[in-house]
């Protein structure tokens, strides 16, 4: 049985909520300039928006507007839902970049292990085999929908979208401020991309956010998520 949504105690101060909910104004929203939305996406229970660090144009978070510590915590509607927008924000940012896109999340579900503590899924276009690499160091498995991410609150876990859209999984340890640098990986796998501005508490990169935000507004078919 997958756990219902562990919601935290203190949601108005997490910096995921206020930018999943469009009645906030956050520092994102700030970036922009006026009447542009920060939102890519949005569905019922999730939003896509450009992030913090946007290291290369196109790159984007899925956040669930539910405050869960990883999408594995969430219950099997959502994450079906969940798939449903990964799915199509990633096929719209591939159309616009012309790119294969790259999806990934790391899955920590100690709480007070890192430094944003409500689960996102990373979406950018890349060639880089995040999958391939944590393959030939890491036992992974291979899933079939984000319904069978890892559900239980005594580990954590990697997650992949490949490029080619096949979704596997990677066992981690629950560990206090534990790091697993994935941006970072991703950064230093992508030949085009500078290897040190991978850290989004550096850099924000407001270039590259206004170019994501601009670039992928409006191009999510009618009807689809609003």
């Amino acid at each position: 049985m997958r756990p219902a949504d562990d919601h935290g105690k203190d949601t108005f101060s997490c910096a995921m909520c206020a930018g999943a909910d469009p009645a906030r104004q956050t520092p994102l929203q700030r970036i922009l300039p006026p009447g542009q939305s920060r939102f890519i996406a949005r569905s019922e229970q999730f939003a896509a928006l450009p992030t913090f660090g946007c290291f290369t144009p196109g790159y984007v978070l899925i956040i669930p507007r539910a405050h869960v510590l990883s999408f594995g915590r969430l219950g099997r509607q959502a994450l079906a839902e969940a798939q449903q927008v990964a799915d199509t924000v990633a096929a719209r940012i591939s159309e616009v970049y012309q790119m294969p896109v790259l999806g990934f999340e790391y899955g920590n579900n100690m709480p007070g292990g890192r430094r944003v503590a409500h689960a996102h899924w990373h979406l950018l276009p890349t060639e880089a085999d995040l999958g391939g690499w944590l393959t030939r160091r890491m036992d992974g498995q291979l899933i079939r929908s984000f319904t069978e991410l890892p559900c239980g609150g005594d580990s954590s876990y990697i997650a992949v979208r490949t490029q080619q859209g096949q979704l596997m999984t990677f066992s981690v340890p629950n560990r206090p401020r534990q790091a697993v640098r994935l941006r970072r990986l991703v950064a230093e796998l992508d030949p085009r991309i500078d290897a040190t501005a991978w850290d989004w508490a550096s850099s924000n990169h407001d270039d590259l956010i206004r170019q994501t935000a601009a670039d992928l507004a409006g191009h999510l078919p009618a009807g689809t998520m609003s």
